[in-house]
């Protein structure tokens, strides 16, 4: 018996496993489209339950135990309402056929179907999660327990049949649901890490790693854009006078400025380091560029810097642009165009925006 607990309760680890990873996404599958994985889990959550009812433990002669609830409701967690009630149903119309036509079969395959039924409408007002999964749990142990009590006559030997049933149930459930969250709780960090990699720590923008990417990106496309690099206009000034976290905070509200007024035009924003922004302006030409670019400097400029210590402080901008194919079709050689045409708008005047074309 000990040898088919054990088989019986790595068909339902393997489930668990199998379905968790790929389709919440942990580990980037590829999933063609979300929008059928509900479906999906729930047709294999269903064969997955009948597979352990092929596999199940005999405990008397109207009941089996094995891990079919558990299936159920992680099904549920993971796929939503329309899983629990698919797969319900599956292992439902499973337990009522594969084991011959009687009045115990069909109580017990109408049972099952029934769990499905109301964990589904359940979770359809609140959510399963794995905070309140052991609710939905519960009630699906409850339910079952009084059909094998009602199944058995509630002899002695149905009493043991049930403690039997709600031990390996809670058992098995419980190391799965354990396994479950801290793979969570682990990919939750490492998407943690990655977003921090390719994140300016005090901005909240794209860094220079991730920018790049993007670029590299439009690159492949084949599609028109423009690079505009930014700079802050004598910024060197203001660390001086007020110190760097009055730097910082400009930066910071910068930044708010820069991706605010580009959001608009599906332009990505970047922080490259120090002082220098870039916004990557997809399908936009040389004219186009130049007008949001305007817009962006004016917002910089016609709205003063209100800072901790009360001060306001008038910060201006300058960028250059370079525009993709025209100029150039590699990242460096746009990269280059653009930062000469910010140097030319810095040793222009400054606070003002210049086209590697008008350098032409």
């Amino acid at each position: 018996m000990l040898i088919d607990f054990i088989i019986n309760f790595c068909i339902l680890f393997t489930f668990a496993i199998l379905t968790y990873i790929p389709f919440q996404n942990r580990l980037n599958v590829y999933i063609p489209s979300s929008k059928y994985n509900p479906y999906i889990l729930g047709l294999l959550s269903g064969l997955t339950g009948c597979l352990l009812m092929l596999t199940a433990i005999n405990i008397s002669d109207f009941v089996i135990m094995d891990g079919r609830l558990a299936v159920i409701v992680l099904s549920g967690v993971l796929g939503g309402p329309f899983a629990t009630i698919i797969s319900g149903t599956i292992i439902g119309l499973f337990r009522l056929f594969v084991y011959g036509y009687s009045t115990s079969a069909l109580i017990a395959g109408t049972s099952t179907i029934i769990v499905g039924l109301v964990i589904g409408v359940w979770s359809w007002k609140k959510t399963m999660t794995f905070q309140n999964v052991s609710y939905f749990f519960g009630y699906a142990i409850v339910q079952t327990s009084l059909v094998i009590g009602f199944l058995d006559n509630w002899k002695f030997e149905t009493w043991i049949a049930i403690i039997s049933f709600i031990l390996y149930s809670i058992v098995s459930f419980s190391i799965i649901f354990v396994i479950l969250k801290q793979l969570s709780y682990l990919f939750e960090k490492i998407r943690h890490i990655e977003e921090i990699s390719v994140t300016d720590y005090l901005t909240g923008l794209n860094n220079n790693r991730k920018f790049q990417e993007y670029t590299q990106d439009l690159l492949l496309k084949n599609e028109v854009f423009s690079l505009l690099l930014l700079d802050i206009d004598y910024f060197k000034k203001v660390n001086d006078t007020y110190g760097h976290p009055v730097g910082d905070e400009v930066l910071k509200e910068l930044a708010f400025r820069i991706k605010d007024t580009s959001n608009h035009f599906g332009g990505i924003v970047s922080r490259n380091g120090g002082e220098e922004f870039s916004v990557l302006l997809p399908n936009t030409t040389e004219k186009k560029s130049l007008e949001i670019a305007n817009l962006i400097r004016q917002a910089i400029e016609k709205n003063v810097f209100q800072i901790s210590s009360g001060e306001k402080l008038d910060i201006t901008i300058s960028g250059g642009i370079s525009t993709f194919p025209q100029n150039a079709v590699t990242f460096h050689e746009l990269y280059k165009l653009s930062d000469e045409a910010l140097y030319l708008a810095k040793t222009s005047g400054r606070n003002k925006v210049v086209h590697i074309n008008q350098d032409k």
